[in-house]
């Protein structure tokens, strides 16, 4: 968000595959035709989904999705990405661009339920004035009191698929079970949990002529992926 940048096109092709692409622990590098077949197989995935929890969407969520599913069928996302300029050496930030392709919209439904789910994450803060009502409200403060701030390396690949599955369920599972301040009315529980499996685990894209499926981590650049980084950070 500092504004434009020109590189030379080697210089930004290059890191994609030596900061990001060329760990084959994170990224599994798949033929055109491994790649189609995969792509086909997801969109399979989504079908079943819809038609299995469309009793607990609105109509209107259910057209958005299967809309989507026959126009976008055969869009796969690019990888791409911004440079991180603050950084000494500089670095690129990996980015998933998912528009106009049906897993999409599927992340956009997850996002807005799992966006529901902010005020009972115990640190969540509404915006920046909300922080600074809090800080000025603190009252005296001993003598050596520190503010500090903490920050994650890499979080969004570091994130253990699996074990970030596991976390966020449990605890919508014990939102759910904490009647009657429990989940939002409505809550499509079950659906939510289906849908963080489906989009977490089928992140595949393409880069130029190589195509690939992550393997471990957040899918950097769905719509999903902030809510479901700042979820599992929290109450892990």
């Amino acid at each position: 968000n500092l504004g434009g940048c020109f590189l030379l096109q080697d210089t930004y092709i290059s890191p994609g595959i030596t900061e990001h692409l060329g760990d084959t622990n994170i990224y599994k590098p798949l033929t055109k035709l491994q790649a189609n077949n995969k792509l086909k197989f997801i969109n399979r995935k989504i079908s079943v989904f819809i038609s299995k929890r469309q009793d607990k969407m609105s109509p209107a969520e259910s057209h958005f999705l299967l809309e989507s599913l026959h126009k976008h069928q055969d869009n796969m996302a690019h990888f791409r990405m911004s440079l991180k300029a603050h950084k000494t050496p500089w670095k690129m930030r990996p980015i998933v661009c998912y528009a106009g392709t049906a897993l999409n919209n599927v992340s956009q439904w997850l996002d807005y339920w799992l966006q529901q789910l902010k005020p009972y994450i115990p640190t969540y803060i509404q915006d920046s004035s909300n922080l600074l009502d809090l800080l000025v409200n603190l009252g005296p403060l001993p003598p050596g009191a520190k503010v500090f701030t903490a920050d994650a390396n890499s979080m969004y690949t570091n994130i253990d698929t699996t074990h970030a599955i596991r976390v966020i369920s449990a605890w919508l599972d014990s939102l759910n079970n904490n009647q009657p301040n429990g989940l939002p009315k409505g809550f499509p529980l079950e659906a939510v949990k289906e849908a963080m499996i489906l989009v977490m685990r089928s992140n595949l894209f393409e880069y130029g002529e190589l195509f690939f499926l992550q393997l471990l981590g957040t899918a950097m650049g769905t719509s999903a992926a902030c809510i479901w980084a700042t979820i599992y950070y929290a109450v892990h």
